[in-house]
């Protein structure tokens, strides 16, 4: 049978030998069922270009299950715009799995950009599954509101840069994964409201926007995987936040350096987190901030059923602060937990770590300094955290050890208190140390007799 290059070389030469010819007679001779399937392993450029090389081939790239259309690809706006329609209005196209549209500044340089959303209705009615919408240039598309409608079909949609219109009460019965980065919402109403009508929902990414300063309101009962991200605002009114309501909710992602919200309910034991957020607080305002400390203590409480966590230097700074002013609850379920620090913060990670009784993994990542300064009282130094007596059995360690005798100091404490541990492992970019610090570990007092030591 013909090859794939040798279909692209025969409908990119505009002459080919007999041989090519031969070939594509051969496989002109095929149902329309298995060069449906050949069609499919193409691009949309090379599919098209298949158009010249017989009668047979001229409306065979019709057939295409999946379609990737560049506005900025057509040096005309209406060569565009009339190329889509003819795609999408043809009888020929019964079928669209996968839709693409990347639309650049000339894609709204027609009087009418209703177009926009007619092919999107039409890819609909023709059972789409996967819908990727890329709005490619600076700004947003707003010269047309997208307005999705119930599709039964779908079950992956992104949308990238684009006003949303929330007139139409819209079903998504098979969506699964959907990705929404830097839309416009007109309301707070809007993105719930989405979210809501995907009933089997699993995986949801939202990246806001520079002047989104809307609360998220994430409220499903399937999703498993949740990733936010919304690092900086240009815009002053409005207070964002993120509310979540997920029962069933196995990991969840958050990098916010703006939000000043944050309620989870109903998070799942032994699930997965990552954040990064900070209040929109800087140094001490903690102290100061009433509301604020109350939502950092609400926001504790609601994720103090996870089962691993991993940290960020500002959001483990707020905690240090928010932990000498108000007790933490207890992460009875954390059995996994990497934070970066320095080695001179060693009494904040013991108040904190004695929150965590029964945790398996420690993992500590090195910074450069030390930005915590106010240690805790004198009495809370004292007693070693309930975790490293009974269930603390790896620490992973990536430091420089450049500050060899305050980093050995560090990592002694781990050695002469864990009674559970199994196995240290010490990682640093300065090699010339390693054999030093080999010999040092050797001199100090384990309180765990089956501890195997790993410098990498």
């Amino acid at each position: 049978m013909i090859s794939r290059e040798k279909l692209k070389h025969a409908c990119c030469s505009k002459e080919f030998s007999q041989r090519s010819k031969d070939d594509v007679n051969q496989i002109s001779q095929l149902s329309d069922h298995l060069i449906c399937q050949i069609i499919s392993l193409l691009s949309t450029e090379e599919a098209i270009k298949t158009s010249v090389l017989s009668t047979r081939w001229r409306h065979v790239w019709l057939w295409l299950p999946s379609l990737e259309l560049n506005s900025r690809k057509f040096s005309d706006t209406k060569a565009f715009v009339r190329f889509g329609d003819r795609f999408f209005d043809s009888s020929m196209v019964t079928c669209i799995q996968k839709l693409k549209l990347t639309l650049g500044d000339n894609a709204s340089n027609v009087n009418d950009t209703s177009y926009f959303t007619s092919w999107i209705d039409a890819a609909i009615k023709r059972k789409i599954q996967h819908l990727d919408v890329y709005w490619a240039e600076y700004g947003y598309f707003t010269h047309s509101r997208l307005r999705l409608h119930s599709c039964e079909t779908l079950v992956f949609l992104r949308l990238f840069k684009v006003f949303l219109d929330d007139s139409v009460f819209v079903v998504l019965p098979c969506l699964k994964t959907m990705y929404l980065e830097q839309n416009w919402y007109p309301s707070e109403a809007t993105l719930k409201k989405l979210i809501s009508s995907c009933p089997v929902l699993e995986s949801l990414k939202i990246v806001a926007s520079n002047i989104d300063a809307q609360v998220y309101r994430v409220h499903s009962r399937s999703l498993k995987n949740l990733n936010i991200i919304r690092r900086t605002l240009k815009v002053f009114n409005g207070v964002a936040g993120i509310v979540i309501n997920a029962p069933l909710l196995c990991s969840l992602s958050i990098d916010d350096d703006e939000s000043k919200i944050f309620i989870v309910n109903n998070f799942e034991s032994n699930a997965k987190l990552n954040i990064s957020l900070n209040y929109g607080l800087v140094g001490s305002d903690i102290r100061t901030n009433v509301s604020s400390r109350s939502s950092i203590g609400d926001f504790l409480t609601g994720i103090s059923r996870i089962g691993d966590m991993t940290i960020s230097q500002s959001t483990f700074q707020l905690i240090c602060l928010y932990m000498k002013l108000e007790p933490l609850p207890q992460f009875e379920y954390m059995s996994r937990l990497c934070v970066p620090l320095h080695a001179t913060s060693l009494i904040w990670l013991k108040t904190f770590l004695r929150s965590c009784p029964n945790l398996k993994s420690l993992i500590l990542e090195e910074i450069g300094y030390n930005n915590y300064r106010e240690p805790p009282s004198v009495e809370d130094n004292q007693s070693v955290p309930k975790c490293f007596l009974t269930s603390l059995e790896f620490i992973d360690i990536k430091f420089s050890f450049r500050e060899l005798g305050i980093d050995m100091k560090f990592v002694s404490y781990f050695l002469e208190h864990s009674a559970s541990l199994k196995k240290l492992t010490l990682r640093s970019d300065y090699h010339s140390t390693k054999d030093e610090i080999f010999k040092k570990l050797l001199k100090i007092p384990k309180a765990s007799t089956k501890c195997e030591l790993v410098i990498l």
